[in-house]
């Protein structure tokens, strides 16, 4: 398969050399070189790279969830995607604008035989740092960069609106978040400094979500705070905590991200006589959510999904 991509790649390094070859006219150079101005522009993308990227472009191959996620909020449905991180699908809370997408991998191990097929104008690799596959990316297509790990998603929205072109309806969609925020806030009224834990069930036990995380980011923004025990800087998360330390998950509320069912995933946990020991387990004050969209990094679906969860459980 490597093998196969290698000479596909190499094709294309080829036509494009024999191209360039061909001596054009200086009329012809001119025409070419004001058809590309009009039609392709210069950005520095978020690893400091210049890229030139068409100016509307229409064959996009998104690399990341928050990629995704935000191409959809801004309009653009991208002709591929790789999946979401750990799992073999797009994030469920996305299943229907998703359904004419092409698969192009899993996250992190994309298909270039696949991206190849698809002949994109344009791919965005998300947080992407592996200059040896960026290099093989650009080689399909122009890559760019889209977003800096940790950052503010709000920040990351608005570096996939610059590639795509569409700064003003980023800024519409973050104004009607924003209010939409608002609005959950005033409905939350009553839990108001209360604080929420966001966790992830792994195989290896509970982790719980950094206080930059893209979870931590959405309830702030509703009014509702991270226990003082979890404020640790971070956008990812803690490595998985023992029986012994189930403390360290307690709240006022406990979010629970988990890839499986709802029912089953609570029928595990209530068995645990340590977790039935947790202030929010004896309150009742805990609930299973999508862990790709919870514990992920997403973009305004994914916040408002995250927010329509809060109210659904939180307000009375």
């Amino acid at each position: 398969m490597k093998y196969k991509i290698a000479i596909m790649l190499s094709a294309i390094t080829l036509f494009t050399a024999c191209s360039q070859s061909n001596e054009p006219s200086s009329r012809d150079s001119k025409a070419t070189a004001e058809s590309q101005i009009n039609t392709t522009r210069q950005i520095e993308d978020a690893l400091g790279r210049q890229v030139t990227i068409p100016v509307q472009p229409q064959r996009v191959v998104v690399l990341s969830e928050l990629d995704l996620d935000s191409a959809i909020a801004l309009g653009i449905k991208p002709i591929g995607s790789s999946y979401v991180r750990g799992q073999s699908n797009f994030p469920d809370y996305l299943k229907n604008e998703t359904q004419q997408i092409a698969s192009v991998g899993n996250f992190g191990q994309p298909s270039m035989e696949q991206i190849l097929t698809l002949q994109p104008d344009l791919i965005i690799a998300g947080s992407m740092i592996d200059t040896q596959m960026i290099n093989q990316l650009q080689q399909i297509a122009p890559t760019a960069v889209s977003f800096a790990r940790g950052e503010p998603w709000k920040d990351s929205f608005k570096k996939v609106a610059h590639l795509l072109n569409k700064e003003q309806q980023a800024q519409k969609a973050l104004e009607a978040y924003d209010q939409y925020a608002q609005e959950a806030q005033q409905k939350l009224h009553a839990q108001q400094g209360q604080s929420v834990s966001v966790i992830r069930w792994t195989a290896n036990g509970p982790v719980y979500m950094l206080n930059d995380s893209f979870a931590s980011q959405v309830l702030k923004d509703i009014g509702l705070t991270r226990p003082q025990h979890q404020q640790q800087p971070g956008a990812s998360h803690t490595p998985p905590i023992s029986r012994e330390r189930f403390d360290q998950i307690d709240a006022d509320w406990l979010i629970i991200g988990s890839h499986l069912n709802a029912e089953k995933q609570l029928a595990e946990l209530e068995k645990l006589p340590e977790f039935q020991r947790l202030n929010a387990a004896k309150n009742k004050h805990y609930f299973v959510v999508d862990a790709s969209m919870w514990t992920g990094i997403g973009g305004p679906h994914a916040a408002r999904h995250a927010i329509d969860d809060v109210l659904k459980h939180l307000h009375n």
